[in-house]
């Protein structure tokens, strides 16, 4: 899988990181005061746990650097490795400091997975929907001086689009999109903030940041907000009741 390209300049990742830095410390000194609390310092299984756990923070900062989708998988280990250590120090021993340092480390876990959830890094796309006619996206066009070019918009949140396309397209153009539902055709225009092509021949992932500056602007994305989440719920509304007649 290629690497996600984005402007580097970007403020919002930039705060991730610095989320994530202070994640990992947190961790890592709820695996020393952990092993002082247990007099077990220095022993074969605190080596061990130590590489384990090194190698674990190592592999996420990069996973979350790259933006590959392997971080969510370190996320979810990661979160049982500190869950374990509140139900130990809740329920077997007893050691507030533990506790809540744990709870402050998933608290900024949270925070860093809500941060790179956004459509921007990871879009919300249906790959287990093998059936075309119930995918969540939606055809739209972008617009060009020549003609409007076909594209598909796979995730709308958070002020950002996340769109399919087969165009080469550059970081930080600024662009126009059509989006066609029922009888009316919303406008609205936007960065090109990241880029992430996986498959050679295959259609090219942007990211969007949306320019919603007028109050006009503010009022069309709410509108189309709103029928895209309504649009999600009718296909699986159609699908199941399709399969039941079946």
């Amino acid at each position: 899988m290629k690497k996600l390209l984005e402007i580097e300049n970007s403020e919002e990742f930039r705060n991730t990181l610095i989320v994530q830095y202070i994640f990992n410390i947190l961790t890592f000194f709820i695996f020393i005061l952990a092993r002082i609390h247990d007099q077990s310092l220095f022993e074969f299984d605190f080596f061990f746990e130590f590489l384990v756990l090194y190698f674990l923070l190592r592999f996420f900062r990069l996973s979350h650097k790259n933006k590959n989708f392997a971080f969510w998988g370190y996320s979810g280990v990661l979160f049982l490795y500190l869950l374990r250590h509140i139900l130990h120090f809740t329920f077997v021993d007893q050691n507030i400091l533990i506790i809540y340092m744990s709870f402050l480390a998933v608290i900024f876990m949270a925070l860093n997975a809500y941060m790179m959830s956004s459509p921007l890094y990871y879009p919300r796309v249906q790959w287990w929907e093998y059936d075309f006619r119930y995918r969540g996206d939606l055809k739209i066009f972008i617009a060009n001086d020549d003609k409007p070019l076909e594209a598909r918009m796979v995730d709308l949140r958070r002020e950002c689009i996340s769109i399919m396309a087969f165009e080469k397209m550059s970081l930080g153009d600024s662009i126009r999109l059509e989006i066609p539902y029922g009888s009316n055709t919303y406008l609205v225009t936007g960065k090109l903030k990241t880029i992430r092509e996986d498959i050679s021949g295959r259609p090219i992932s942007y990211g969007v940041r949306l320019k919603l500056d007028q109050p006009k602007d503010r009022k069309s994305y709410q509108e189309l907000l709103r029928l895209w989440n309504m649009h999600q719920k009718v296909n699986i509304r159609r699908k199941f009741s399709e399969y039941k007649q079946s």
